[in-house]
């Protein structure tokens, strides 16, 4: 019993949550969210017959600032089809540098993927209608969230009370970014014309329940499992 213990609690700490993604229903990959003070990791991987026919397998690493939720590094492994990709992205003293090339940026500039980590740790009021500098691979954006109260999510047979909120993302830099292609995942998601919605558990560890995103016009939902 005490091993099964053990590996439970290992397994969870090295996990973290699980997710499905789907769209009009029809499962697309599992997620994998890993969190913890200062770092986050997701995986995505594409399943069943979106897996033969566009085999997907790419891995997102970030570490930032616990105070400020500024970025710190973000890394990505991306295997999707024949397209491979592994740049690192480091932002100090005021320079966010890729390779040989540089951009300006606050030591609090945010990413989508510390937005995230955001949204699990502050309360809502701190969030609400503010806007945030948002470094997208080199592009500067701006984002906020906008809180739409509290709804009931029913997952399986239980049914959590969670926070809703829009995600709204605006570029205000014309300067391309860094790379001259990326994956599909960081290409939609960014789009200003997009529309976002995030439902993240309002007590106990504030996970994140369910988001729904448009991507390429397809409306995908992203359950936690």
């Amino acid at each position: 019993m005490q091993k099964i213990f053990c590996y439970t609690l290992f397994s969870a700490l090295a996990f973290g949550q699980v997710y499905s993604a789907n769209v009009y229903g029809f499962s697309l990959a599992d997620i994998q969210l890993e969190t913890k003070s200062g770092f986050l990791k997701l995986n995505y991987k594409t399943n069943g017959i979106i897996d033969f026919i566009w085999p997907t397998n790419n891995t997102y690493i970030t570490k930032y600032d616990t105070t400020h939720y500024g970025l710190i590094s973000f890394q990505k492994n991306i295997k999707q089809g024949t397209f491979t990709q592994k740049p690192l992205f480091e932002l100090n003293d005021g320079l966010l540098k890729h390779k040989k090339e540089f951009r300006p940026r606050l030591d609090s500039t945010q990413t989508l993927f510390t937005m995230l980590a955001m949204i699990m740790n502050r309360p809502y009021e701190l969030l609400d209608t503010q806007w945030f500098e948002v470094d997208h691979e080199g592009k500067l954006m701006l984002g906020r969230f906008l809180w739409s109260g509290t709804e009931e999510i029913k997952i399986g047979t239980k049914n959590i009370i969670c926070n809703h909120f829009r995600l709204d993302l605006k570029g205000i830099d014309e300067t391309g970014g860094f790379l001259t292609d990326t994956d599909r995942l960081m290409k939609y998601v960014s789009s200003p014309d997009g529309v976002r919605q995030i439902w993240v558990e309002q007590n106990g560890n504030h996970r994140i329940i369910r988001v729904e995103m448009n991507a390429n016009g397809f409306p995908f939902e992203i359950l936690i499992q």
